[in-house]
């Protein structure tokens, strides 16, 4: 029991104790809960203040989604826009283009316009002139007619006779000159047809032939052929072709009182007064300055003259270096015909016409060039070739010796009037002996040379008149594809000079017709207008026209038109050597 006293103190003291401190802790935890609940409370507020801005935030991301979707929208609608823009622009420029199209047609137009007003302005003034021409011409041919009527009247004797006479041709049909020998035969044939025509007209009974000869270029068959016509009492004989034949026949033809009219003759050493040789084409005398004009219109500064070595080669080289000479430098250069220095201006190379290969020849062509071609006068050395058709086989062996003279190249057309073009040239140029000639152009060896050269070349001309375009009617009805240059017409007019001055004098007597001679040509108007002779019975020159070969494509080397020079004022009119 007594046990039981001190816990029940303890328990009372602890109870005691425990109660303070429930009273302490009642206390804390009111003023904890009343915290607690002013902070639930706040929360509560915070809570729905959030919400709110929440509620605005969405409200703001709705608009702002709207808005988004509006500007997606507008975006869209902007890319639409552009693109349409770009079409725009592209339509545009595609309509620029086409501005600038039709305004460059326009131009052209316009051009056209201008130039076709420029050419029936022109064609009109050549026309007018050509009236005036042929008013000048038609008085020409009726005073001829009236003079052609005299001369039947004084020979009505020979008019009436019933007789033919024959006159002679002794023409190249088979050798180097053989293109220009079958027109001059052609020709004839025509001229003998138009004579006779005008002898049945006139009421004359007489009639002329021709009897032709091929002579190919040999001097001694040439001499026994105008003997075998002198035994025949042929009296006039058309030909020879060439000057070295006229110069070898000369003797002869004096000695006998036969007389030689040439239509392609050249030479000036036969330029003679009082013989028995008259030629209906210029000499060389006027074409070397129109060969030395046209290296020198091209811009050569040195010439190479590549000549064969008989009476027209001479002649021609004579003349063109004396006048190269004198036209570069006031004739104090060096013309040299033994091997050429650097310091000649005109070297001169002379090969044998009875050559048949040309190694020799050649090598010493590109030892000439290679000396020339020096210092200031680089590209600046023209070749002129005075040759036949043997040129196509000196060129066929320049290609294999010496290739690289195919090639040369000349400055070109420079301070010289009247060259038209631009650019470098070709150093080729060349004379009557090759102008014109198909032969040439024809040999497919030389297809490669023609490619890349065009070789302008001179040939004594003239302009035509209504006879002539007769006459060119008349020969393609006959021969088709024949050409007629300046040798084929003068045959033409040659065999009317035959015939006119036989009946001018009233007999076939060679003596008095050499006498009536240059009385008879002053007084004939041709094919190739007025015969005037000088007194050695030579053509006075008038224009040298210029031919070049060019190759169409896909077709082969053609001669073509490429101006001409005119004698009277040492100038080129169109000359153009591209």
């Amino acid at each position: 029991m007594s046990h039981f006293l001190p816990l029940k103190v303890v328990i009372i003291l602890v109870l005691a104790a425990a109660g303070g401190s429930l009273g302490g802790f009642a206390y804390y935890y009111q003023a904890r809960a009343a915290s607690l609940s002013s902070q639930v409370s706040n929360l509560n507020s915070n809570a729905s203040s959030l919400n709110e801005q929440i509620a605005a935030l969405k409200a703001e991301i709705a608009n702002l989604t709207a808005q988004i979707s509006r500007l997606q929208v507008t975006n869209s609608q902007l890319n639409q826009t552009y693109l349409q823009i770009q079409s725009l622009e592209a339509q545009l420029s595609a309509a620029n283009t086409q501005l600038q199209s039709l305004e460059t047609q326009l131009s052209n137009e316009i051009t056209k316009v201008q130039s076709l007003e420029s050419s029936f302005s022109t064609q009109l003034s050549t026309l007018n002139g050509q009236l005036a021409q042929d008013t000048a011409e038609i008085a020409q041919l009726q005073a001829q007619i009236s003079q052609l009527q005299k001369q039947l009247h004084q020979s009505s004797g020979l008019c009436l006779s019933g007789g033919t006479i024959t006159i002679g041709e002794l023409l190249d049909l088979s050798s180097a000159l053989s293109t220009f020998g079958i027109r001059a035969k052609d020709v004839s044939l025509l001229a003998i047809s138009d004579i006779n025509s005008f002898l049945s007209t006139a009421g004359c009974s007489l009639r002329f032939s021709v009897s032709a000869s091929d002579y190919s270029l040999d001097n001694a068959l040439a001499l026994s052929e105008l003997q075998a016509f002198a035994a025949t009492g042929v009296q006039v004989v058309v030909g020879p072709l060439n000057s070295g034949a006229a110069q070898y026949l000369l003797s002869f033809a004096n000695s006998n009182h036969i007389v030689l009219i040439s239509p392609s003759s050249t030479s000036t050493a036969l330029s003679i007064p009082n013989d028995y040789l008259f030629r209906t084409s210029p000499t060389d005398a006027s074409q070397g300055m129109a060969d030395a004009r046209m290296a020198q219109a091209e811009g050569a500064a040195k010439l190479i003259i590549l000549e064969r070595h008989d009476s027209y080669g001479d002649s021609v080289a004579n003349t063109t270096s004396y006048d190269f000479n004198y036209l570069l430098t006031s004739s104090s250069g060096t013309v040299d015909k033994n091997g050429c220095v650097s310091t000649d201006t005109v070297c001169v190379i002379q090969y044998d016409t009875s050559f048949t290969d040309f190694t020799a020849t050649v090598n010493a062509l590109f030892v000439a060039f290679t000396a020339l071609n020096t210092t200031a006068s680089v590209n600046k050395v023209a070749i002129d070739a005075v040759s036949f058709e043997e040129f196509a086989q000196i060129i066929s062996q320049v290609s294999l010796l010496h290739p690289s003279l195919l090639n040369g190249k000349l400055p070109g057309c420079g301070p010289v009037p009247g060259c038209v073009g631009s650019g470098p040239t070709s150093i080729w140029i060349g004379t009557d002996g090759e102008a014109q000639d198909t032969v040439i152009t024809g040999n497919i060896g030389l297809a490669h040379y023609f490619q890349n050269n065009r070789l302008p070349s001179t040939l004594a001309g003239f302009f035509n008149n209504t006879k002539t375009i007769r006459l060119y009617s008349a020969l393609a009805s006959a021969y088709p594809g024949v050409t007629c240059d300046i040798y084929c017409a003068s045959a033409y007019d040659a065999v009317w000079l035959a015939a006119l001055a036989t009946l001018q004098v009233g007999s076939y007597n060679g003596t008095r017709i050499q006498a009536a001679m240059l009385t008879v040509a002053d007084n004939y108007y041709g094919v190739t207008g007025w015969n005037h002779l000088d007194p050695s019975g030579d053509r006075v020159a008038a224009i040298y026209e210029i031919w070049k070969v060019v190759t169409p494509s896909g077709g082969s080397p053609t001669w073509v038109f490429a101006g001409y020079w005119e004698a009277d004022t040492n100038a080129f009119v169109g000359f153009n050597p591209y």
